[in-house]
């Protein structure tokens, strides 16, 4: 495990957007679809993933991701952060879609090459992701 910060110790963010899409009702949970990613600050903390982001130095984290959904079958949907620690999937900041709508977050620290991404899943029906955001915050350490 690699403890050395870069030259430039000063926080990045980067974020992407969630276009519509349905995902499977099977009670699994899906890695949502991101469009648009974009990075500010200090971008070099980032590298872009399928559906996600990954960081390029070991680095505290703060996640936030919002969905809104289509709400009309009142169903238990999950929103939550999906953390790949070098091939160790983690669930992080799970909540309950309320009246179409789902805010998660997770704070932590990742090592280089750790993997961010947002997923969501449903029990019995298809939940329909209308739009939404994902944003990472991250501080070199």
């Amino acid at each position: 495990m690699s403890t050395t910060s870069p030259l430039v110790s000063a926080t990045g963010i980067w974020y992407g957007y969630f276009p519509e899409q349905t995902q499977p009702g099977d009670n699994q949970s899906h890695v949502l679809d991101i469009a648009n990613p974009e990075a500010f600050g200090n971008d070099t903390l980032f590298a872009a993933t399928q559906s996600g982001v990954s960081v390029t130095h070991r680095a505290v984290v703060n996640v936030d991701v919002h969905a809104s959904c289509k709400h009309d079958v009142a169903i238990e949907r999950t929103l939550g952060v999906h953390v790949d620690k070098s091939g160790t999937i983690l669930e992080r900041g799970q909540s309950i879609f309320v009246a179409g709508c789902g805010n998660a977050a997770y704070q932590g620290i990742l090592e280089t090459g750790q993997i961010i991404k947002a997923f969501a899943s449903a029990p019995g029906d298809a939940i329909a992701i209308q739009d939404g955001y994902i944003s990472v915050s991250a501080t070199p350490i």
